[in-house]
């Protein structure tokens, strides 16, 4: 093989070629995929940030709902027990109430029985003159009731 002035030529042609090349062609693709890099790694490390700063968010956000779910109860029971409260203080009053009224009827019943058996007693002589006259056709007076036997059957 010879080597000659083509061979030489040749060489440095291709070496201008590749020069020439790397400047128009590769440098500025190299540059425009570096820049595309970055702007991956860009988005990529700024998507991380997002994703942490939606967790947290969402943290916080559980973290709010579970704080009002628990104060929501809180309210409610305390506004169930104060109703219970109510509740109880209507039905006791209502049930004084109902027992105060219940022992004035049942000590005006008494009282209205008492004077019955009273106005009966105090008849009796002239009931057992009406009944006598009834039966035997002539009016007899009947005289003589023991207040105690009285009492006994009208009392007890």
């Amino acid at each position: 093989m010879e080597f000659n002035g083509t061979f030489l030529v040749t060489i440095i042609s291709f070496l201008v070629f590749v020069f020439l090349m790397n400047k128009i062609l590769y440098e500025p693709i190299n540059k425009i995929v570096a820049q595309r890099q970055s702007f991956v790694d860009e988005n990529l490390r700024s998507a991380d940030e997002n994703h942490k700063k939606a967790g947290e968010i969402s943290a916080q956000k559980d973290e709010k709902i579970n704080n009002a779910r628990n104060e929501a109860k809180n309210r409610y029971s305390d506004v169930v027990n104060g109703f219970k409260v109510q509740k109880d203080d209507i039905v006791n009053s209502a049930r004084s109430e109902a027992d105060e009224e219940l022992a004035r009827a049942y000590e005006n019943l008494n009282n209205l029985s008492n004077e019955a058996k009273n106005g009966l007693k105090s008849r009796m002589n002239e009931l057992a003159n009406d009944i006598s006259e009834k039966i035997l056709g002539y009016r007899s007076e009947v005289e003589g009731f023991d207040d105690e036997a009285v009492n006994r059957i009208l009392f007890n």
